[in-house]
């Protein structure tokens, strides 16, 4: 998470509950949001969306973009960096979550005005042998003080017989309405969650976020988090 941001000027939040270029075999982006935020001169935009398998394979990235827009106008086209968890197995969740950046330009610093997100994403199926191997999480919500960063506070265990190495963890903000608001997740490098143990990962949200949130009365009430790993061989 990017540190330093100085000053919201902007918040936008949207669910496009709609399917975008959904076929046999590929996900649904269900749902999508961003928030905007300022960082010196440049303003930053955060897109989130969740994505469902809705097929009976497993699914991964192919290649994928979104389109920023206002109203009518297409304010950028940028390119979908990583699909989390990278597997996805069918009926389960996961997210894309991209940052674009707006530069100031020869008037001033322009604060860009996005009335939604448009994605369109190409999947990879994989045959479900060779899906993920599902961790169980204990996840909670946790701040100092109401204007404080959120801490995302996960208890990963594996309820496997295997060693679980370089897990996934992943998880989405929602208001009380099922509204998402923000998403990320990690890859936990040169990891390993024994066959029966368990391990603390620890997210923070930055307070920018959180004036945000309180500002149009969408805070989150509930996380969902997903943990996978995949074998060595695969």
């Amino acid at each position: 998470m990017k540190k330093g941001f100085v000053l919201v000027l902007l918040a936008v939040l949207f669910s496009a509950f709609a399917v975008f270029g959904a076929a046999e075999g590929e996900g649904i982006v269900v749902q999508s949001s961003c928030s905007i935020v300022q960082s010196g001169e440049y303003y930053l935009v955060y897109c989130y969306a969740q994505v469902h398998n809705n097929s009976d394979q497993v699914i991964c990235l192919e290649q994928g973009r979104f389109d920023l827009q206002n109203g009518e106008q297409l304010l950028s086209t940028n390119r979908i960096t990583q699909l989390w968890p990278h597997f996805i197995n069918p009926g389960e969740d996961g997210y894309v979550f991209d940052i674009v950046s707006f530069e100031p330009n020869e008037d001033g610093v322009v604060v860009p005005q996005v009335t939604g997100i448009n994605y369109q994403i190409d999947y990879m199926t994989v045959d479900p042998a060779y899906g993920n191997f599902e961790l169980e999480v204990n996840a909670s919500i946790e701040q100092e003080r109401e204007d404080s960063k959120l801490t995302i506070i996960c208890e990963v265990s594996n309820p496997t017989d295997m060693d679980a190495y370089d897990p996934a963890v992943t998880f989405g903000l929602y208001t009380a309405e099922g509204r998402l608001v923000y998403a990320d997740g990690m890859t936990l490098q040169s990891v390993g969650i024994p066959a029966g143990g368990k391990t603390l990962v620890r997210f923070d949200v930055d307070e920018v976020f959180v004036a945000q949130w309180k500002s149009y009365n969408a805070m989150p009430a509930e996380v969902r988090v997903s943990a996978t790993f995949r074998r060595d061989e695969d």
